[in-house]
């Protein structure tokens, strides 16, 4: 783990997460039904967080995020690794592996493996998010827990992983977000390379 990015990650969504930050995509633009950015977000009751987007899967501008576009943690520490500047890579229209593009760089960024990057990006069944919504539910009490199967009670789910439930992006907003990468910063959480491989660390 690079503890130095994650420090530069952190206070880039603690600076601009409020305006900036979804979990939603690697990067998109806003679903806004009214169109005014500054009234709804920037002077409005309402964080980035809160609304749908439409992922981008290429940017032509010099600039990786432009007016109501905004970025997942992977999609921040992209930009951060390139100085907010748009990479060739995503320069490219119709780029079938942009996934896989975002994972490896925001990695080799934050100093993570695979397995432990997917935890952070996506609500996975073991995700970190849904971890944070079992174990630390009174730190993150905005973390919604959602499920296709109409049959399955959640208050009756003990155990966090296999029931078929995951996290609801939209409820992952830019103060979670900080409060979770902190936490794995200071070593407190403690992210496996393995399916449910989640501990707490020494430092609790």
């Amino acid at each position: 783990m690079n503890k130095n990015n994650f420090k530069l990650l952190i206070d880039a969504i603690e600076k601009d997460g409020k305006l900036r930050f979804n979990m939603s995509s690697f990067v998109g633009e806003l679903i806004l039904h009214d169109d005014n950015y500054n009234r709804l977000i920037v002077n409005g009751p309402n964080e980035a967080s809160y609304y749908g987007v439409n992922m981008l899967h290429s940017v032509q501008t010099t600039e990786m995020f432009n007016c109501n576009s905004v970025g997942c943690v992977a999609g921040f520490a992209v930009a951060i690794a390139n100085n907010w500047r748009t990479p060739d890579w995503l320069k490219t229209k119709f780029n079938d592996s942009i996934n896989s593009s975002f994972e490896n760089e925001a990695n080799k960024f934050l100093g993570l493996s695979d397995g432990q990057g997917k935890k952070i990006y996506y609500n996975d069944e073991d995700s970190l998010w849904k971890y944070l919504a079992f174990h630390r539910v009174e730190e993150f009490p905005n973390l919604e827990l959602a499920t296709d199967d109409f049959d399955l009670d959640i208050d009756d789910c003990d155990d966090w992983l296999d029931n078929g439930l995951v996290v609801n992006f939209k409820s992952i907003d830019y103060r979670s977000a900080i409060k979770a990468l902190t936490l794995i910063m200071n070593e407190e959480i403690i992210l496996g390379h393995d399916f449910g491989d989640i501990t707490i660390g020494c430092k609790v």
